[in-house]
């Protein structure tokens, strides 16, 4: 947890959040996707959300329904038009749709669906879309509830008993090798539609050899079958032997690359390890991006293809605040780059820092940065022996605050005692938010999130304060791993207990320190975690680090000392003995004096060094819950080294 963070959204969100309910109440348009009509332009981009820069959410306006080309008949047609005589045309999917009552039911939706590479989608499949949007609502569900979830299942997909479900086609899409296939598919069913003006990437020409002009393959005499590659009717084989048509002259494997704006280093830096999701009809893959930011996909997507980016894998979810549908910040969040076609194998995308705080684009730079704290803090971690933060997190991002946060561990650990006072506080206070939209609120995150972190107006949009923040909680999420639920809850617990008790206050949420049975956990845990994380952010940016402050002073790099970045300037000065700061008592310089090199003697005399980060994370044993008990375990595990000078360099901090 960090300090002040009570402070989380502001008025401006709820008035956001009722005028964007307020303007889908008017929307009565029904689902489809112009993108997916035949014969539109080729473009490299093309998409309808193109203000990141403002906060205003708006829904996606859906037109009339297309005719299906993947229906089996139709797809035995196309086979049949190219002369592939050799497949069997069967149900290879299934389009669906699901309709949960709850936020439990949903999440249990996502989660099996999740586990067997099913992405869930809010907007039919087979619809015009007119304007797409930031959501989409069903007309006739109203905007509290939640809408219905489309999905592109297997024949064999067990449907959940308890949710509600349909199933609205049976389809056939073809292997990668026949894409082809799909354009006939496409054209014939385009032909249904009236789209006459729609060409096949692979059309039926008047033949060479017999001079017949089939309009269809069957229009071959006796004898003679088309050949798709030789585009001519050619004489049967005895044994005939079928090669598949060659590849839509456009059908392309996407590929890419996803940057976030780095604002230390002033350039795009790669996204590591978040979703991608090619999706065009109901044909869909997604892949991951690696550490340098690139993606590539192993299906052809042909002609128009839409490319998602979700902040998720499998360690971390992250989740952002929305102002339309509370239940919306369950799902990770998502953003659309747009319809590709023709060459898709250099998409660039970069997430982008804009003027006002809770624009939807500052959510997208703040989702992709949190996503790439965790992929570091995970890899620092494994470098320096500190135990791996538990995977699945669920960490809910929030304009506003102080750069604070939270990490109550709520989804990992299945809690549902959940103070309201707490949630009060993390979600409202200062912001004018009446009750009923808290209520709203609370009744949503029940156990779903496990970190909270905002991305405040004070600490500003700063690559290096974020990822700070990141690391700090990240580190908690450590000490739950390795010391398990009974230590863990203690923590939350004190924690919990200071806040609710110094609600809105000076003292919230640590409290002054005197109470002894919330203090010494407190300092504990919460000295470890400002420590490790102003450590890895020293270790991240080293003298690209922004300015800190901490015990009202503003720390530069090399400046108080020199050659040190900000990070570490804040905890080589850290003085325990300044009480005007009300957690001067929380030591977040003790560790750093337990590792670093340098003796001196201000403000603390520290004659210690040479402790590693494993050396010190190993103490922090699930039986230790103060930092006398602590130094004790830290010396007996390292054979009393420096026994004297680390008992007078806690004692020093109080301890």
């Amino acid at each position: 947890m960090k300090k002040y963070y009570f402070i989380i959204l502001t008025t401006l969100c709820l008035f956001s959040f009722f005028y964007a309910c307020k303007k889908n109440d008017s929307t009565t348009l029904k689902p489809s996707d112009t993108s997916l009509q035949a014969n539109q332009s080729s473009t490299t981009l093309t998409s309808n959300i193109s203000n990141d820069a403002d906060s205003t959410e708006v829904p996606t306006l859906l037109g009339r329904q297309l005719t299906n080309p993947y229906l089996i008949p139709n797809m035995q047609q196309a086979y049949a038009n190219l002369g592939i005589t050799n497949i069997t045309v069967n149900v290879t999917n299934l389009y669906v749709r699901f309709k949960p009552t709850d936020v439990d039911q949903l999440m249990y939706l996502d989660s099996i669906c999740d586990a067997q590479g099913i992405d869930l989608f809010e907007t039919p499949v087979d619809y015009e879309v007119i304007s797409e949007g930031d959501y989409y609502q069903d007309p006739n569900i109203p905007m509290e509830e939640i809408t219905w979830q489309y999905a592109v299942v297997t024949p064999n997909f067990q449907f959940p008993s308890n949710i509600q479900h349909e199933t609205l086609a049976q389809i056939h899409i073809p292997g990668d090798d026949y894409t082809a296939v799909e354009t006939e598919a496409e054209r014939l069913a385009a032909l249904q539609d009236g789209f006459t003006s729609y060409s096949p990437s692979i059309s039926i020409t008047t033949s060479k050899k017999t001079g017949i002009s089939p309009n269809l393959a069957s229009d071959c005499p006796t004898g003679f079958h088309w050949d798709p590659i030789a585009r001519d009717c050619v004489k049967d084989d005895p044994q005939p032997t079928y090669t598949p048509p060659p590849p839509a002259p456009d059908a392309a494997k996407p590929a890419g690359n996803i940057y976030v704006y780095d604002t230390q280093y002033a350039a795009n830096l790669p996204v590591k390890n978040t979703r991608i999701v090619a999706r065009r009809w109901f044909k869909t893959e997604r892949t991951f991006t690696d550490a340098n930011g690139h993606f590539q996909l192993t299906k052809r997507f042909k002609h128009k293809v839409r490319i998602l980016v979700k902040f998720k894998n499998a360690n971390v979810t992250v989740r952002g605040l929305r102002g339309v549908r509370l239940w919306q910040m369950l799902f990770p969040i998502k953003k659309s780059l747009g319809v590709f076609s023709g060459d898709k194998s250099s998409i660039v995308y970069n997430f982008n820092i804009y003027n006002d705080l809770r624009s939807k684009g500052n959510r997208y730079w703040a989702g992709a940065s949190t996503v790439n704290a965790d992929y570091e803090y995970r890899q620092y971690a494994i470098q320096e022996g500190v135990t791996l933060p538990p995977s699945h997190l669920k960490i809910l991002i929030h304009p506003g605050g102080n750069g604070s946060a939270f990490t109550p561990m709520w989804y990992t650990r299945r809690w549902n005692d959940l103070p309201k006072e707490v949630l009060f506080s993390l979600f409202a206070a200062g912001t004018g938010w009446i009750g009923t939209a808290i209520n709203g609120i609370v009744s949503v995150l029940k156990h779903q999130i496990d970190i909270a972190i905002s991305y405040g107006p004070s600490s500003g949009l700063v690559s290096d304060k974020l990822k700070e923040t990141v690391y700090h909680e990240l580190s908690h999420a450590s000490q739950y791993q390795k010391n398990g639920n009974s230590w863990y809850e203690y923590l939350v617990s004190a924690e919990t207990t200071e806040t609710i008790f110094n609600y809105n206050g000076a003292f919230s949420p640590y409290g002054n320190g005197t109470n002894g049975n919330t203090a010494p956990i407190i300092a504990l845990a919460e000295g470890w975690a400002y420590y490790y994380g102003h450590y890895l952010a020293d270790k991240q940016y080293t003298n690209y680090s922004s300015t800190q402050y901490e015990q009202g002073i503003y720390y530069y790099n090399s400046y108080p000392v020199s050659g040190l970045s900000s990070h570490l300037n804040l905890l080589e000065d850290f003085s325990p003995s300044r009480t005007y700061d009300p957690f001067h008592w929380i030591p977040q310089g003790l560790f750093y004096d337990l590792k670093d090199d340098r003796n001196e003697n201000s403000p603390v005399v520290d004659q210690v060094s040479g402790y590693t980060i494993q050396q010190m994370f190993n103490a922090l044993d699930n039986d230790i819950y103060n930092l006398s008990n602590y130094k004790n375990r830290l010396l007996l595990e390292n054979g009393n080294n420096q026994s004297s000078q680390v008992t007078q360099l806690f004692f020093q901090y109080g301890y």
